[in-house]
């Protein structure tokens, strides 16, 4: 069959991680392929790896060459590249299940996407590396995160890049002569596929284990990546050494969420800032959906509460709805409201909760939040939308919140300031009291305060336990 995806896998030494590339690479590919593996002059097994490699795979064939060209040795075989999507991928990567048919949708929803890698915005836990520039893009329920910088060798192109001439580059090599590693111009690529007007984007989440900067690789063998990085004069071997010792100060957290054990989550991408000094420890769903620690509390503060009514706004893609609809089901009483202005978002978040069956306990509305009337009395809410409209949410909802309910803001951080500053004008004004919790994001869980009339005396006058409990 006429391939799908034409992959060409670089390859130089260390075949054992070879090994793991292809036989991971052929174990979950499940579209028509070509694979093409290019090797560098290795002086390793790696040609006896190769060879057998190809016998057991017709659709395999191998280029060995005489010295290592670094990157440029891809290019001839790139040209050759008969599919629509092109393949570039290092002998360290072990793919996992899912990540060709997940790739190709990523391209058919976003025709401007030029290049994408299979790695997420944050490092897995075992890897030594560094957050990746990117703001999140969405499409038809996708979500990928378009990158600031470059994504690195192992990627996915259009093919039609090529056939406009974009080629890889080797970096220029200040150590020539001295050392035998000639690295990708990674930066470079990238640059060229923006000028023309194309996205370079990140998965959501990773599609692949980055073998080659995990720290067991790296103590397994030490030498080799100590000479890498001495010739990598943008890092060094003290750069290098200086993120393993970071790595190795820093808690790795379970990342699984018990209440949608199915979901991905990764490490959140927040920066650290003074009222959350170490984000890494929070995990998240995405980028816009609340940290997967906030969404847990939601469900946990909702079967405690038991409200007859919950008011959201800023729905998303529902994971925040889902959660509180499910603790409403589990009460065996009360609804949720949910409010989202932007239709694709609102039609996914729509199928999540028919998916989940919980129609009966959650409405997912499409609109404006300000312009929409609630009817009945509004015993919890969640205000979540653009963080200018929160403050103007709560007041717009305030003559239908119960005094004594339970409101909580997101996003309240000191570094979007906006949510945190409108929270405080709410307290100064007597209408909320509010409690800041240090998440990476930001949430302020606030309790609705008595009304007063104009000469400030309570207009109900039972006592407070009544206040906070009566329906």
């Amino acid at each position: 069959m006429k391939p799908v995806i034409s992959t060409v896998i670089l390859n130089w030494n260390r075949s054992d991680l070879l090994r793991k590339t292809l036989d991971s690479y052929v174990s979950t590919v499940d579209v028509p392929y070509e694979l093409v593996i290019v090797d560098n002059g290795s002086t390793d097994d790696s040609p006896k790896i190769i060879r057998e490699f190809c016998d057991g795979h017709p659709s395999a064939r191998a280029v060995y060459l005489a010295e290592n060209r670094g990157g440029e040795a891809l290019n001839e075989e790139l040209e050759r590249c008969q599919a629509p999507i092109v393949h570039i991928s290092e002998n360290d990567i072990e793919y996992l299940p899912g990540w060709s048919k997940t790739v190709l949708d990523f391209f058919c929803v976003f025709p401007k996407l030029g290049q994408l890698s299979p790695f997420g915005p944050m490092p897995e836990d075992n890897e030594v590396w560094k957050e990746k520039p990117c703001v999140l893009r969405h499409a038809q329920g996708r979500i990928l995160y378009a990158a600031l910088k470059n994504l690195g060798t192992t990627c996915f192109l259009r093919r039609e890049l090529l056939v406009q001439g974009i080629r890889v580059h080797n970096r220029p090599n200040p150590n020539a002569g001295s050392s035998p590693f000639v690295f990708p111009d990674d930066d470079r690529l990238s640059a060229e596929i923006k000028a023309t007007g194309f996205l370079t984007a990140f998965s959501p989440h990773y599609l692949v284990h980055n073998l080659g900067h995990c720290n067991e690789e790296f103590e397994q063998r030490e030498e080799y990546y100590r000479e890498n990085y001495r010739a990598k004069p943008w890092l060094d071997e003290a750069g290098w050494e200086a993120r393993r010792a970071e790595w190795r100060k820093q808690p790795k957290p379970v990342r699984r969420s018990w209440l949608f054990p199915e979901e991905k989550v990764s490490p959140e991408k927040t920066q650290a800032s003074a009222e959350c000094a170490n984000p890494l420890l929070w995990s998240m769903f995405d980028g816009w959906t609340a940290e997967m620690e906030v969404i847990e509390f939601l469900h946990s503060l909702v079967r405690l509460l038991k409200p007859q009514l919950i008011l959201e706004t800023g729905t998303w893609h529902g994971i925040a709805a889902e959660a509180m609809g499910m603790a409403l089901r589990e009460n065996g009483c009360g609804s949720l409201i949910s409010l989202e202005i932007d239709p694709e978002s609102h039609a996914v978040a729509t199928a999540r909760i028919a998916a989940a069956n919980l129609q009966e306990q959650a409405t997912m509305v499409l609109g404006a939040s300000l312009e929409y009337n609630v009817s009945g009395t509004i015993d919890m809410a969640l205000f979540d939308s653009a963080l200018e409209l929160q403050g103007a949410e709560f007041r717009r909802f305030l003559p239908s919140l119960r005094p004594g309910a339970i409101v909580l803001f997101h996003d309240t951080n000191s570094a979007h300031r906006v949510v945190g500053e409108s929270v405080w004008e709410l307290v100064d004004a007597g209408l909320i009291d509010a409690i800041p919790l240090p998440t990476p994001r930001g949430v302020m869980i606030c309790r609705v305060r008595e009304r007063k009339d104009k000469k400030g005396r309570g207009q109900n006058k039972k006592s407070i336990w009544k206040r906070l409990f009566n329906r």
